[in-house]
Parts: structure tokens; sequence; C-alpha cells
């Protein structure tokens, strides 16, 4: 009888704890859903929310933490941003900081990180640009030891470029090998589920268009 009790209790923990992990990826996914069709800087916000209360429910997953600092960063780069970005981007640097304490030496964190530094750069581009590009260089330099495949190094890389002046190395022309780079990673990896970062894409073609 014990025998029967214990594993009928073990089925039903099994069960459960399926269940529950299917119920966080359906919830990722359709916070993700509505992340890649956000426009507004309230979109951003909203989805920041979201993803903090997948993070409070599930304390063990990095990517809930991971996606609240980048709903964060992309509410900086987006017109109609009205509150202080340097608390917005205080709040991306905290939630990252968190995932990277459960998933230390990932790439897509360190990728995420150099972003959070060239937003930095929108509050005071005459006097951060140089100090802050070389901070986010730093990060992509990391992402990059760590998974030399993540497209996601390049497209940034780029943007870092591309927006240094001529004076200083950067400009369209010097970008333009970072972004055909990564057009062709962003062919050739595939995400790990269906929840992984997977993001920049799309805007990564326009500029490899941009610069034919």
């Amino acid at each position: 009888m014990k025998k029967i009790l214990l594993t009928s209790t073990l089925i039903i923990s099994m069960f459960l704890s399926f269940a529950a992990e299917k119920d966080y990826v359906k919830k990722m996914e359709q916070n993700l859903k509505e992340l890649n069709s956000a426009k507004s800087a309230a979109d951003y916000l909203s989805l920041a929310e979201s993803f903090e209360m997948i993070a409070d429910e599930k304390p063990g997953e990095w990517l809930p933490l991971y996606y609240v600092s980048f709903a964060y960063a992309n509410y900086v780069f987006t017109e109609g941003a009205k509150l202080d970005l340097d608390m917005i981007l205080d709040k991306a640097d905290a939630y990252l900081k968190k995932a990277r304490e459960i998933s230390p030496k990932n790439s897509e964190i360190e990728v995420l990180q150099g972003w959070i530094y060239q937003g930095r750069i929108q509050v005071d581009p005459m006097g951060r640009g140089m100090t802050y590009s070389q901070k986010a260089a730093e990060s992509f330099g990391k992402a990059k030891n760590l998974n030399p495949e993540n497209p996601r190094i390049y497209f940034l890389l780029g943007l870092n470029v591309r927006y240094t002046p001529e004076q200083f190395g950067g400009g369209k022309k010097a970008a333009c090998p970072y972004f055909h780079e990564a057009e062709g990673k962003y062919k050739s990896i595939k995400p790990e589920t269906s929840i992984s970062p997977n993001w920049g894409k799309e805007y990564n073609r326009k500029q490899a268009i941009d610069c034919k």
C-alpha cells in the first residue's frame, strides 16, 4: 500500500510539474508575441511588468528577468519615452544582474549589457559617447568569447560603429561588414527554444540592405 501511495504521489507531482512548466512557456510565448509587435513606450513598460510577474512566479529562471531588462532597454530607444532614461536603464541593469546570477557566462546576457550601455549614450551623446561605446564594445567582446555564432553581437557592434563619428573609425562604411556578418549568422543559427532570445534579425536586414 505504501509503495502504491508513493508511486501515485510521484506521478501527481510529475504531472503538476509538467503542467506548471507548460503554463510558464505559454505565458512567455504570449508575452513575446506582444513584444514582437510592441511599438510605443507604454507598450514596453507594460511588457516589463508582465515579464516581472512571470519572474516572480519562476525565480529560478533567467529568461523572464532577461526580458524585463530587454523591455526596459527597448523603452529607452522608443519615441515618446518621457521617463528618466537613466532610471529606466538602472532598472534594466538590476534585472540583468539577477539574470546573470542565475545564468553566468551567458552570451545573450552580455549582448544585452552592451545594448544597455548604448542606451546610456542616448541620455548625453556628446558627453557619454566615447565612454559607453567602449563599454558596449567590451560587453560584445565578452559575448563573442562565450558564443561567436550569436548574430546579435555583430548586429549591435554594427550599430555601435555606425553611430560613432567617422573621425573615430565609425560611420556607415565601417559598420557594413558587421551587418553582413550578422545577416549570415541569423540565417545559420536557430533559437534553442520557442522562448529563447531571437531578436534583431529584421532591423539588421534593413541595415544590410542599406549598405548595398
